[in-house]
């Protein structure tokens, strides 16, 4: 994948080396895979170093940047799946139909969840000052947000994550091309 500028150039010392044999491996392990694996499950898998699949990730995600298909990076884990711009010709494709808008509390409510993550339906409903169940139960349907587990506090109430779908629906292949946000903090009510 390295690539030089002439059949002269000498290579660029700084570019990662690549085995071909451990890229094509992860490759096929993330083509293969029904659900996204940490650098330490591909590892495991592969039989390399979570140093050496991180290196070959980061091969993959550039190889593939303006391919059909992209590599996926969601909370330390990995998917290969369809370019996200083109997700409109895979659902004709699929018979999937045109995808429907979502309200502007599923939306508020959905950018609370990312870029809080791991947060709970009362500090959403805290942050927006309304009961957020239905938008809640719209983002889960629709998986742009899954229960991560539960909170060890009286009542163990879930808290919510975003899912690899969140990516896809809004073009991103990781969270951290989310655009910057100040979050103001929460409401604190009287006690």
């Amino acid at each position: 994948m390295n690539q030089r500028a002439g059949p002269n150039a000498a290579p660029d010392p700084t570019a990662p080396v690549d085995d071909f044999g451990l890229t094509r491996t992860v490759e096929a392990s993330l083509f293969v895979a029904d659900r996204a694996l940490s650098a330490d499950e591909l590892a495991d898998a592969v039989g390399a170093s979570p140093a050496e699949v991180q290196g070959a990730l980061r091969l993959l995600t550039e190889h593939y940047r303006a391919r059909g298909v992209v590599v996926l990076e969601h909370r330390g884990t990995f998917r290969m799946a369809s370019a996200p711009d083109l997700a409109d010709t895979c659902r004709r494709l699929l018979g999937l139909g045109q995808r429907t808008r979502l309200s502007q509390a599923a939306l508020e409510t959905l950018g609370i969840v990312a870029y809080r993550q791991n947060v709970t339906r009362a500090d959403i409903d805290r942050i927006r000052g309304v009961d957020s169940d239905s938008p809640l139960a719209t983002l889960l349907a629709r998986n742009l947000i899954r229960e991560a587990g539960r909170l060890d506090a009286p009542g163990r109430p879930a808290i919510f994550e975003t899912t690899e779908t969140f990516l896809a629906y809004f073009g991103v292949t990781s969270l951290d091309e989310l655009p910057a946000l100040e979050l103001p903090a929460e409401r604190r009510t009287a006690e």
